[in-house]
């Protein structure tokens, strides 16, 4: 049953202002949408959408919306590349960018933030205290750091290297479905051990609650050397990173590779001479020069085993700007110049290969579109395989983008079921359901949705996403 649209909004505005509540037509269809290739789904349009800017406020948001039986979705940025970021439901939209508090405690080791602060204003925060933040998303300039931890994604960042940034999250402040606000964890540099809400709470995905404010802790900022290297083929690539965990060498802060298409698509992109295969960038880290450097160039004595044909030390800033930033523009343009359908896989590692190779071949021959263009690019040194439809056009209709993008997720998902992989940045509802049942069994999936329905009884938060889209 439809609430009444007005009283929902004159009631929202008495709670957050009335300049904080939207119902026009145009701020509801922004919100409606996400990253997915396909447009807006109208059944799900907001009735509202509201910018709160406490706790309070949202406690207050979130009791008038179980009241009226009115789901909430929250929103950080809506850059989640498995639908996380759009409503399923026609409700109220949770826009957290007013949480933008920052404040650091070198005395005490941490900082806090709001959940709404987007991740490369932290970076730009925490470079004052000469710290850095364990989350790495292309998209850091608008994804916010309460998103991040909500997924627990360190994205780019080795997770054999840097773990996950629920790691360094000492607390959260946040409100439950029912309207309760909640402090999590301690104030010390050390985490508490045993059964503790803040471990439970980051990485929920925004099912169990809304997180307002992070505590994490400050890391120091280390040294890098960054190294580049060209293979004949993207094989070759992955030969290095399952040879790089077996032979256990100290694994690379960030370990990217472009293929042999997107290659010379980012090079041009940058204005540097296309390869004639694939690149690998790959930089070091250490707390001294020093052994940042020593732990460069055993890197790349391990290197030279491998089938890389030329690899170098990058000393110029401007010139490793310009081979970094062509794997960001070999992004671009798969994004901006047509349909984009993703895969994320993130295999066993002596199991790369075949992974990688079996991807390639269901793209090339897809059965709910013809001839679609081939390219992989991303963090594989995580260890993650990202295999891209595309399609250059983006005027294809939405039936076929669905067919498609569902197509591509099952056949990513079947991987990871076969080669032991899960999801390792992207978060695992909204699209990805299905793949819960197929690897841990519908048992699993069953508790979830007790664990939800024991803390949102009338399925107020994100609903939509742990029921499965599509």
């Amino acid at each position: 049953m439809s609430p009444d649209e007005k009283t929902l909004k004159r009631k929202l505005a008495k709670i957050v202002g009335q300049e904080y509540v939207f119902t026009d037509k145009s701020t509801a269809l922004v919100y409606a949408k996400d990253t997915m290739p396909w447009d807006v789904e109208a059944h799900n349009i907001p009735y509202s959408v509201v910018r709160p800017g406490s706790s309070e406020e949202i406690s207050g948001v979130l009791k008038l919306a179980s009241k009226m039986g009115v789901p909430v979705h929250t929103h950080g940025s809506g850059t989640s590349l498995v639908g996380l970021g759009r409503p399923k439901a026609r409700g109220v939209v949770l826009d957290m960018g007013r949480f933008q508090e920052f404040k650091a405690y070198p005395e005490r080791g941490y900082f806090e933030v709001g959940a709404g602060m987007h991740i490369g204003n932290v970076r730009k925060k925490l470079n004052l205290y000469n710290s850095m933040l364990p989350v790495f998303p292309g998209s850091e300039l608008i994804a916010t750091i309460g998103g991040a931890v909500s997924v627990n994604t360190s994205a780019h960042a080795v997770d054999a290297t840097l773990c996950k940034p629920g790691d360094y999250v000492l607390g959260l402040e946040v409100v439950m479905p029912d309207g309760t606000v909640l402090k999590t964890g301690t104030e010390s540099a050390r985490k508490p051990a045993g059964i503790e809400m803040t471990k439970f709470l980051v990485g929920s995905e925004g099912l169990l609650c809304v997180i307002t404010k992070i505590r994490m802790r400050l890391i120091p900022d280390p040294w890098l050397t960054n190294i580049v290297a060209y293979y004949p083929s993207t094989e070759d690539i992955l030969d290095t990173v399952m040879a790089m965990y077996k032979k256990a060498v100290h694994t690379p802060l960030f370990f990217e590779y472009l293929d042999e298409k997107s290659s010379r698509v980012g090079y041009e992109a940058v204005g540097l001479e296309a390869p004639k295969g694939a690149v690998a960038m790959m930089s070091i880290h250490d707390s001294t020069q020093k052994g940042c450097r020593e732990k460069a160039n055993e890197f790349l004595d391990f290197l030279k085993e491998t089938a890389a044909e030329d690899l170098a030390i990058i000393e110029d800033e401007q010139k490793w700007k310009k081979i970094w930033g062509s794997r960001s523009e070999a992004g671009n343009y798969v994004y901006r110049l047509g349909s984009t359908f993703g895969s994320e896989i993130t295999p066993k590692v002596n199991k790369l290969k075949l992974a990688f190779q079996e991807m390639k071949g269901h793209i090339l021959n897809l059965q709910s579109y013809k001839n679609p263009e081939f390219y992989s690019f991303g963090h594989i040194g995580a260890p993650t395989i990202h295999a891209y439809a595309f399609i250059p056009s983006k005027t294809i209709p939405n039936d076929i983008k669905r067919n498609v993008a569902l197509e591509v997720r099952t056949k990513s998902e079947d991987l990871n079921v076969k080669y032991g992989g899960c999801g390792g940045e992207w978060g695992l509802t909204a699209q990805r359901v299905n793949f819960l049942k197929k690897k841990y069994g519908q048992e699993y999936y069953d508790i979830l949705v007790a664990l939800k329905k024991s803390l949102d009884p009338k399925n107020i938060l994100n609903r939509g996403n742990l029921e499965g889209w599509f």
